[in-house]
């Protein structure tokens, strides 16, 4: 297998045997949810081509999918891409912060998952989302910070011990 592939398979399918039960499970878990998207967009695509149109239905059931897509999608790129590891932290919040909230707008016009006729509904769409972000982006950070004040802990024993 070229180096290439393994790349888009790394940490999906690395071709050994699971220790555990529970890493077994949500990989299961994980292809099952891919296998049940795909075949929703193979359904939601086969309705268009059927009746020619974008219903109610299938236009919520695509914009639903495409938002969890779009999530995956743009937390990887922001937080697992080594280019945008360069990037603070803070930065990162931000950049995905702005492009989810873009494809989450996109998502929310197609599924007409608000009256495109009342602005207040899009603000309060919008404060919705950006209180969401705050409190997960705050939740990271005291995480970080408190696993990167352990590990100096650790690196500092170490360092004694060596002494």
């Amino acid at each position: 297998m070229s180096a290439q592939r393994n790349d888009l398979l790394y940490g999906v399918f690395d071709g050994t045997e699971h220790e555990s039960a529970a890493r077994a499970v949500s990989m299961g878990v994980f292809v099952g949810s891919a296998a049940a998207v795909a075949a929703a967009l193979v359904w939601t695509m086969g309705t268009v081509i059927q009746t020619g149109a974008l219903g109610e239905v299938a236009g919520s059931a695509m914009s639903w999918m495409l938002a969890c897509l779009a999530g995956g999608i743009l937390q990887q790129l922001w937080f697992n891409y080594r280019p945008a590891s360069r990037l603070s932290y803070g930065r990162r919040v931000a950049g995905f912060g702005v492009t989810y909230f873009i494809a989450l707008s996109g998502c929310a016009v197609l599924g007409q998952w608000l009256p495109a006729d009342k602005p207040g509904t899009w603000v309060g769409f919008s404060a919705i989302y950006l209180v969401i972000l705050a409190i997960l982006t705050a939740a990271f950070t005291i995480a970080f910070r408190k696993e990167k004040a352990e590990y100096q802990e650790f690196l500092d024993r170490f360092h004694r011990r060596r002494k």
